[in-house]
């Protein structure tokens, strides 16, 4: 009786044994991999995002003050040194050492100029300097280039300004993230 046990009793051959282990260990790595690359896209994804929300609040803050600018027939040029000769009724630009600085003044009657300082782009108003980007972001070019009516000239054109710039998020690898960014504003001064 023992014997019939023992022969009825099929098991599994060392060669069916390697193939589910090979099916088997195939499935986990294949699966581990696809993990990884959503993780790994999530990341970037979110990495840009927070990159987006950053910047937007800077360029909602900039182009708030940029809209309200009134005339200023070259009273702000006092701000940048050195004082360039300011041609234009609104806004106005120049160039320092890391790129363009434009100057106007802001809708309190107050001389305001936005430009690139250590990778931030910061605001002089009057005596106060602030930065106005994120301490989280890199911002390496910074161009501003505008249309608006010479000094004493009749007025012919609305004034507004398309600031463009390059900006990087600070992290490693694909967090990493770089993006051109471009804005063209339009000033609320009429005549």
């Amino acid at each position: 009786m023992f014997k019939k046990i023992i022969k009825n009793k099929s098991g599994f051959s060392l060669l069916e044994m390697l193939v589910a282990v090979t099916v088997f260990s195939v499935t986990v790595v294949s699966s581990t991999q696809i993990f990884s690359m959503i993780v790994t896209g999530q990341r970037g994804s979110m990495a840009a995002a927070n990159l987006q929300e950053s910047m937007h609040y800077a360029f909602e803050s900039i182009a708030k003050e940029i809209r309200g600018a009134v005339v200023s027939n070259g009273e702000c040029s006092s701000l940048i040194a050195p004082e360039p000769e300011a041609v234009n009724k609104v806004y106005n630009t120049t160039t320092n050492a890391e790129g363009d600085v434009l100057y106007f003044k802001n809708s309190n009657d107050v001389c305001t100029a936005y430009y690139l300082n250590n990778g931030t782009v910061t605001v002089v108003r009057g005596n106060n300097i602030a930065p106005t980007t994120s301490s989280k972001v890199t911002v390496s070019n910074l161009d501003f280039v505008m249309v608006d009516d010479s000094i004493g000239a009749f007025h012919s054109v609305q004034p507004r300004i398309t600031m463009r710039l390059e900006v990087e998020a600070d992290g490693k690898g694909i967090t990493k993230q770089k993006m051109e960014m471009q804005s063209t504003i339009s000033g609320r001064y009429y005549e």
